[in-house]
């Protein structure tokens, strides 16, 4: 019989072995059944940090629970919160006339970003959750008993600075034509070439100096207008109920620092351009245009004004509630928003097919054709009127004369 003779070290080295060994098996054990059901309970944030989210589900879960948990926080904004909310809440924000507020923040593509959130309380035109029909909205805004406003414009300061420049440019371009004109008359009154006396001399200079400055005077005109282009901006616009319906519009002073002036306008007496629509079908409220960035409302009057709509700004419901209003249209006309542009598309479509059908009817000729039965059916007509002419003249209706012996 062999006998086996280990000496203790040997067998307290294995040991050590096989304990290490089966402890790297159950670390990693525990560590794989860790990560796959850590999920249940949110680990601490400095533990989250170490860990990474690409190769466990442990971060997405905890981080899907911090959301839940925000989300479901219910508590009021701080002042400073509501301070920074309310300038991107439409009626909200107070409208100041400083100067400032009309200078624009450079690149000019800043002014071009939208700033107004939808009005809180405003029904939403559609057919999704949530949503009301084209004439509930309409009855909703028609049954207010207090103003309710339908329209707030974004900053202006593009059409400030393009109003400025133009006034500028037509104002040095009329000084320079009125200084011609009477440049020119004076050089034709001092060297009076044909011999004129003094009273025809100064005729010809004032008929002279008038005929050249009319450019300079239209200049002027021009550069009176664009700068008055500020106080026909439209700010916000409020309907008022009532027996009579009136709308009330917010401009700016034409001096910077003056009140805001507000203009109350009978609905009746405001209405758009009968083929410029509000309603696009494009952009959040339905209004975006590619070619025109704003519409123009017409005032029927004493004295007939005219006021400027951006067409990127807050809309109550949506465009086509502004064409219902100011468009005179009835409810069915507004609710279906048909552009102009494709009422004449369709339009014309009928009208080729028209054309298609007489072409195959007639030919290729097929308007010489018709023509020809037009005159032949004139003819016709004119020969019948002239036989009832005939037989309703006096002389026809004379008695016959008697026969002659």
């Amino acid at each position: 019989m062999l006998k086996l003779t280990v000496s203790p070290i040997r067998v307290s080295c294995f040991w050590r072995g096989i304990r290490s060994f089966s402890r790297i098996n159950s670390v990693e054990t525990i560590s794989l059944q860790t990560l796959r059901f850590k999920s249940s309970v949110p680990s601490p944030p400095e533990k989250r940090k170490e860990e990474p989210s690409s190769l466990t589900d442990s971060s997405f879960s905890s981080s899907s629970h911090d959301i839940a948990k925000h989300e479901t926080k219910s508590q009021p904004p701080t002042i400073q919160e509501w301070q920074h909310m309310k300038h991107h809440v439409p009626g909200e924000a107070v409208q100041h006339n400083t100067l400032r507020d009309r200078i624009p923040s450079f690149p000019l593509q800043k002014e071009t970003v939208p700033t107004l959130l939808p009005r809180p309380g405003v029904p939403q035109i559609g057919n999704g959750p949530g949503q009301v029909t084209f004439k509930k909205a309409l009855t909703i805004l028609k049954h207010k008993k207090a103003p309710e406003l339908i329209y707030e414009s974004e900053p202006h300061r593009l059409y400030f600075i393009a109003s400025f420049c133009c006034a500028v440019m037509f104002t040095i371009y009329g000084l320079v034509l009125l200084e011609f004109a009477w440049f020119k008359a004076s050089k034709e009154y001092d060297e009076n070439e044909h011999g004129y006396d003094d009273i025809r001399l100064k005729r010809e200079f004032a008929i002279t100096w008038l005929l050249n400055s009319s450019l300079g005077v239209i200049a002027l005109t021009a550069a009176y207008g664009f700068g008055k282009l500020p106080t026909r901006l439209v700010r916000r616009m409020w309907y008022l109920p009532g027996p009579i319906e009136h709308v009330r519009l917010s401009t700016y002073p034409l001096i910077p620092g003056r009140p805001t002036p507000l203009v109350t306008i009978p609905l009746n007496n405001l209405g758009r351009n009968s083929k410029a629509r509000v309603w696009t079908g494009k952009g959040f409220y339905g209004t975006a245009d590619a070619l025109m960035f704003f519409f123009v409302l017409k005032e029927e009057g004493i004295k007939t004004k005219r006021w400027i709509v951006d067409r990127k700004g807050f809309f109550w419901g949506d465009g086509r509630i502004m064409d219902q209003l100011f468009g005179h249209e009835t409810i069915a006309e507004s609710e279906a928003g048909v552009p102009y542009d494709a009422q004449f598309a369709m339009v014309n479509a009928e009208l080729k097919k028209q054309k298609q059908a007489m072409k195959d009817k007639y030919g290729v000729f097929w308007r010489l054709k018709m023509g020809s039965e037009l005159v032949q059916e004139d003819v016709q007509k004119g020969a019948n009127y002239i036989g009832k002419l005939k037989s309703s003249s006096p002389k026809n209706r004379l008695p016959p004369k008697p026969p002659t012996k």
